[in-house]
């Protein structure tokens, strides 16, 4: 979050509570109690945005969230039970997570507490952690590993359904799982293959193969359906493999309702009322329609009800193609 003379004397007192309201949000947003960072691992802007998130999680979804990154542990299964007893997470519910990352040993867990059980399975949470977050560790990017583990926690929550990737995943004692953490290990690539066959010179032929892409785990870069400006950005982006079988699923259960065009753009939009389904945008470049995903990058975005929302003023030569929409003041449809 965000936060960009002579005062009269009867709006000083007023000015200081405000000063006081918000050197109080500060405190919280470091409080120990939600992150602790006991070797300096993270920046204090990646600690106030893992708190942040933690604490939306917790209200939205009544789940109490901790992370905890040490070192020299010891046994780690064991260290991550006391600790959640400790903290005490989740209260009577059990409705409760912890993270610990053993910087030393280089391995993780996230324990889950009995109230999140049945739907944080330990297959799920190995899953998450080896073609998550660890992804993330393995480039340095541990804050943005966590962060974008915790997006994948609350699809499942909302109902969505990874465990058919999770097959043959096994992780350690108790409720949660332990894996290598991965740290520093270096970016590694699942598939570098072109895709077989010609696509159809169609928005509708390239959206499915990008579906037939992701659900192949292929993260080539450089593949045909992607524009340059795409191609550029994918080469130094962290694409997991968790990401790509949930952009599968994404595009398996959103059909499209509509394409606008104008001149050498197109986008394809899903029926009104999905709002979990995102437009996608195409730009002709060298005779053949290509899958924009900078331009979509800057101009959608979604919300914590996962429903997607439109930047406007980042819609640039995209703008035609929602102009029959009505928007409300934060971008979302109507």
């Amino acid at each position: 979050m965000r936060r960009r003379g002579v005062i009269p004397l009867a709006i000083l007192s007023a000015v200081l509570l405000l000063g006081l309201t918000v050197l109080g949000w500060q405190r919280q947003a470091v409080e120990p109690a939600l992150v602790e960072d006991r070797v300096g691992l993270l920046s204090d802007a990646a600690r106030r945005r893992l708190v942040e998130t933690h604490r939306l999680l917790r209200q939205d979804h009544a789940i109490d969230y901790r992370v905890v990154i040490d070192h020299d542990l010891g046994d780690l299964d064991r260290h991550a039970a006391t600790e959640f007893r400790r903290l005490g997470l989740g209260g009577e519910s059990g409705r409760g997570l912890l993270l610990v990352l053993d910087v030393a040993a280089n391995e993780v867990r996230l324990e889950v507490g009995h109230g999140l059980e049945g739907i944080f399975v330990d297959a799920f949470i190995a899953y998450l952690e080896a073609r998550q977050m660890t992804e993330f560790f393995a480039v340095g990017r541990v804050a943005d590993g966590i962060l974008a583990t915790t997006e994948l926690l609350v699809a499942q929550v909302q109902g969505g359904d990874p465990l058919r990737e999770a097959i043959g995943l096994a992780g350690s004692g108790g409720a949660g799982a332990r894996l290598p953490a991965r740290l520093g290990e270096g970016a590694r690539r699942y598939g570098s293959t072109p895709l077989a066959g010609e696509v159809d010179d169609t928005p509708e032929a390239v959206l499915a193969a990008y579906r037939q892409a992701m659900a192949g785990r292929n993260d080539n870069p450089t593949l045909a359906i992607y524009s340059r400006e795409t191609q550029a950005m994918l080469a130094n982006w962290v694409v997991t493999s968790a990401q790509m079988d949930a952009m599968a699923r994404s595009l398996a259960d959103c059909p499209v309702a509509l394409r606008r065009s104008e001149g050498v753009r197109a986008v394809l939009r899903p029926p009104t009322g999905r709002g979990a389904c995102p437009p996608y945008f195409f730009v002709r470049e060298q005779g053949r329609w290509r899958l924009d995903l900078v331009a979509m990058q800057a101009a959608i975005r979604f919300g914590r009800n996962n429903r997607w929302r439109l930047e406007t003023t980042e819609l640039g030569a995209y703008a035609f193609a929602f102009d029959d929409l009505a928007l409300d003041a934060n971008g979302y449809p109507r």
